[in-house]
């Protein structure tokens, strides 16, 4: 596991930019993040229930308004 880890996050030779500062902080909280997920399965589930609830409130409030507006005409 840490092989892959080093492979993945590599440091690079020349000196650091912003860029390439932001793109390896980037790497760092995915994998990172993956990780805690991954062995966490209460906050699995907390993000899978968050996904669910991005999609259908919007999609019901949607559907509200358009019944709403068609009751109103």
């Amino acid at each position: 596991m840490k092989r892959k880890y080093q492979q993945l996050i590599s440091m690079p030779a020349s000196p650091m930019t912003t860029t390439t500062f932001t793109n390896h902080a980037r790497t760092v909280v995915a994998y990172h993040g993956e990780r805690i997920l991954a062995e966490v399965p209460t906050l699995r589930r907390i993000g899978q229930l968050l996904l669910v609830l991005a999609i259908t409130i919007p999609a019901f409030c949607g559907g509200l308004l358009f019944v709403l507006w068609h009751f109103a005409h």
